[in-house]
C-alpha cells in the first residue's frame, strides 16, 4: 500500500468516526457501537465485575473472540439489523527497540506504529456478518542490532531473512521471528477482527481472521491469544452453554492456514501451514464461579492453501515426538506435524473479591504413565496468576507469573522449546510472531500492577521483568565464565491511566523498559562491572481510543 492510499484510508476511517459522532448524538436508538476486542477495557471490567458479583452465564472470559464478546443486536429485536463499528484506535511508539505485546495486527518496533479498526455489522437472527478491517502504519525505523561485541551463530544464506533473521533461531530450535521486518516503513489493510457467522440453535459456524484468546490469563495466554495478527479460519462452536448435570459446557474446533513472514526463507513452497486446535470449558455445577477447561493446537506444513480445509482431525492426530533429539543433534527434518496441549482453570471467590488462575501447558504428551511419573514436568509451560479488588473500595491489585523456560528433564532427556519445531521450522507463529505467550519462545516473565478503579477512570503503576529467549542462551555455546552474566532480560516500570466518557474510552501506558545485556550481547572480556555490555533503554508510549464504549 503506498503512503498517499494509506493516509487516504486513515482518513476515511477518521471521517467514519465523525459521522459516528454526528449519527450518535442525533439517533439515541445507537447505530454505532463497538466491537469488543479480546483484551479491551470493556473485557478487564467484566472480569472486575465478576470479583464483585460472581462468574454469570453470558459471556465467557476463557474462550473468547471479537464476534463472542460482541452481544448480537438481532437475536433480541429481531429482522436484520445493520450497525457501524465505532473506530477503534491504537498508537505504539518505541523510542529505542521493538517492544509490542497483545497488540494482534500491529508489530511495534522503533518508532511511532499506528493501527485504526472500524467497519460495519449486519445482523438477522442466526446469521451475522463482521467486517472490521485494520489499517496498520509501522515505522520499522533502523536501530543498531548487533556491534560487534560477541559473534553471533552463523545463519545459512537460505535463512538469512534478507539480514533480519534472529540467528539464535535457526537451528536446533528453528521458529520464524525476524529481529525487523525488513528496512522500510509497513503500511498495510488487513481483514482484522471480520467474521461471517450462521448460528442454528446451540451451535454456529462460519469463518473469520479475528484473534482468539483461549486461557484464563490477563497478560499471557499459551495456546492462542491476540500477540499476532489474526489467522484465516473456519470454524464450529457452542452459541450458549450447554447445560448438564456437571455444569456449563462450552467448546470451539477450528482449522486455519499460518502464513510465513517475508524474512524467514528462500524457499517458496513453504509459506503455508495448518493449525487445527480445539478447546472446552466446563463452569462447574457445584461452584460456578470455578471455571476448568482443555485446549489443544496441531500445527503443519503444507503445501498451499489447498490442503487446509482437510485439516480438521488433525486434532486427534497422533504428532510423535519431534524434539526428542539430542542437543548435539541439531538437524531439521521439515514436515510433519507438532503440538501444543494445556489445562487451565479460573475460580473466582465474590465475597473477597478475589480470583486465582492457572494455566499448565506441555509441548508433548507422556510417552506412558512411568514417563508421567519420572518426568511430569517434562516438556511444560505455565502461568499462574491472581487479583484482587478490595471489597467495597478502589484498589486493584494483579501478579502474574508464566514461564515457557525448558523444564529441569533437559539434563536427563532431549526436550524443545516452546513455539520452535524441528519438523514444523516456522514454528507456532502467524506472519512472523507467535501465536501465544507475548513473552515468547523459552522465555519467562512476571508482573506486578497496582490500580485505583473508579467509574469514569483508573490510575495505576506496574513492573514487569521478561527473560527473553533464555532456551537459546541455554544452548548457544556461550564460553563458561561469562555465560552466567550475559543473559537478556527487560525491567520495565510503568504508569497508566484511563479516562471514559460520552465519546468513549481513553488510555495511555508508558513503560520505562531497560533491556539488559539485550540479544546476549556482553564483552567477552568477562563479567565485571566495568566490562563493556550491551543495554537499551527503551520508552514505550501506547495510546488507546476506542469511541462510544458506554458505560
Amino acid at each position: 500500500m503506498s503512503g498517499k492510499t494509506f493516509l487516504a484510508s486513515l482518513a476515511i476511517a477518521f471521517v467514519a468516526a465523525t459521522s459516528a459522532i454526528a449519527q450518535t448524538e442525533s439517533s439515541p436508538s445507537g447505530n454505532v457501537l463497538p466491537l469488543v476486542l479480546v483484551t479491551s477495557d470493556s473485557i478487564d471490567r467484566l472480569r472486575m465485575s465478576e470479583l464483585r458479583a460472581g462468574v454469570g452465564d453470558s459471556v465467557n472470559l476463557l474462550l473468547r473472540s471479537a464476534s463472542t464478546q460482541t452481544r448480537s443486536l438481532a437475536d433480541s429485536a429481531g429482522g436484520w439489523r445493520a450497525s457501524i463499528i465505532a473506530p477503534d484506535f491504537l498508537m505504539v511508539s518505541n523510542s529505542a527497540i521493538p517492544f509490542t505485546q497483545n497488540a494482534g495486527g500491529l508489530w511495534a518496533g522503533k518508532g511511532a506504529n499506528l493501527k485504526a479498526l472500524f467497519g460495519f455489522r449486519l445482523e438477522r437472527p442466526g446469521f451475522r456478518v463482521i467486517v472490521a478491517p485494520e489499517l496498520v502504519s509501522e515505522a520499522n525505523a533502523d536501530w543498531v542490532l548487533r556491534p560487534a561485541i560477541y559473534p553471533a551463530p552463523p545463519v545459512p544464506p537460505d535463512r538469512s531473512g534478507s539480514g533480519f533473521a534472529n540467528p539464535y533461531y535457526i537451528r536446533p530450535y528453528s521458529i520464524d521471528l525476524p529481529l525487523r521486518f525488513g528496512d522500510r516503513p509497513i503500511r498495510k489493510l488487513t481483514p482484522g477482527q471480520s467474521s461471517i457467522i450462521v448460528g442454528k440453535g446451540a451451535v454456529e459456524f462460519g469463518g473469520s481472521t479475528e484473534n482468539e484468546w483461549w486461557g484464563p490469563g490477563i497478560r499471557n495466554a499459551i495456546i492462542l491469544s491476540n500477540n499476532a495478527p489474526g489467522f484465516p479460519h473456519l470454524f464450529i462452536r457452542t452459541r450458549r452453554p450447554l447445560k448438564t448435570r456437571f455444569g456449563d459446557i462450552e467448546a470451539r474446533w477450528l482449522v486455519g492456514g499460518l502464513t510465513e513472514s517475508k524474512y524467514f526463507d528462500t524457499v517458496s513452497t513453504n509459506n503455508v501451514r495448518s493449525i487445527a486446535a480445539f478447546a472446552a470449558t466446563i463452569r462447574t455445577g457445584w461452584d460456578p464461579n470455578l471455571s476448568i477447561g482443555i485446549a489443544r493446537s496441531v500445527f503443519a506444513t503444507a503445501t498451499g492453501w489447498g490442503q487446509v480445509p482437510s485439516r480438521w482431525f488433525d486434532i486427534f492426530a497422533n504428532t510423535g515426538y519431534p524434539n526428542d533429539r539430542a542437543l548435539a543433534d541439531s538437524s531439521l527434518t521439515p514436515g510433519g506435524r507438532d503440538q501444543l496441549i494445556s489445562l487451565f482453570s479460573r475460580w473466582v471467590f465474590p465475597n473477597d473479591g478475589f480470583e486465582v488462575y492457572g494455566e499448565l501447558a506441555r509441548m508433548e504428551f507422556p510417552k506412558n504413565l512411568r514417563d508421567l511419573l519420572l518426568y511430569p514436568q517434562h516438556s511444560h509451560g505455565f502461568t499462574f496468576g491472581l487479583q484482587w479488588l478490595k471489597p467495597e473500595g478502589h484498589l486493584r491489585i494483579n501478579a502474574e507469573v508464566t514461564t515457557l523456560e525448558q523444564s529441569t528433564s533437559f539434563r536427563d532427556r532431549a526436550v524443545g522449546s516452546f513455539y520452535t519445531s524441528r519438523r514444523v521450522i516456522q514454528g507456532y507463529t502467524q506472519e512472523g510472531q507467535p501465536l501465544g505467550a507475548s513473552i515468547g519462545p523459552g522465555s519467562s516473565g512476571q508482573w506486578l500492577s497496582f490500580d485505583w478503579v473508579f467509574p469514569s477512570w483508573r490510575a495505576g503503576l506496574y513492573g514487569g521483568r521478561v527473560r527473553w529467549n533464555e532456551d537459546m542462551h541455554s544452548t548457544a555455546g556461550f564460553n563458561p565464565f561469562f555465560s552466567f552474566c550475559n543473559h537478556d532480560v527487560s525491567f520495565y516500570p510503568g504508569f497508566r491511566g484511563a479516562k471514559s466518557g460520552r465519546f468513549g474510552f481513553f488510555s495511555a501506558d508508558l513503560a520505562l523498559q531497560n533491556r539488559i545485556n539485550s540479544f546476549f550481547e556482553y564483552n567477552t572480556g568477562g563479567c565485571g562491572f566495568t566490562s563493556p555490555r550491551r543495554d537499551i533503554q527503551n520508552a514505550s508510549l501506547t495510546l488507546t481510543l476506542a469511541t462510544f464504549t458506554h458505560r
